[in-house]
């Protein structure tokens, strides 16, 4: 879907500053595309979403009309208050529980554990240079 984008970059929690601060300094149109699980909307990718839409905005450098940009904003401030609380809830959870891999939620969800910006050139990743 990204493939006509001048840039596909890779972001989580992991690399929140980071990435907010390149798409502030790229200063170009951003699109957030979430992976979603099977084709559905998920939670724990919109709440990403909410927070660095919220970010960028909050910068004053962007703004949206977009609803579901303003939806995402909103679920992420309201979950905020106690993340890993409200993630507890997602399917996304249920899954990993259910294989015994959910030890990996809390680390998933944690700000700022890297600069590293994966990003997509034609069909393989790597480190973005910016």
């Amino acid at each position: 879907m990204a493939r006509e984008c001048s840039r596909v970059l890779i972001g989580a929690y992991l690399n929140f500053t980071a990435l907010s601060n390149c798409l502030l300094q790229l200063d170009k149109d951003v699109i957030l595309l979430c992976a979603g699980w099977k084709n559905k909307f998920n939670l724990e990718d919109t709440l990403f979403a909410g927070a660095l839409a919220g970010k960028l905005i909050g910068s004053g450098h962007y703004q949206t009309i977009c609803d579901s940009a303003i939806a995402a904003v909103d679920l992420y401030n309201y979950a905020s208050r106690d993340l890993m609380a409200y993630v507890d809830k997602v399917a996304q959870r249920s899954r990993l529980r259910k294989n015994k891999l959910d030890d990996v939620i809390e680390y998933c969800h944690t700000f700022d554990v890297t600069g590293v910006i994966p990003a997509l050139r034609e069909d393989f990743l790597e480190v973005l240079s910016v």
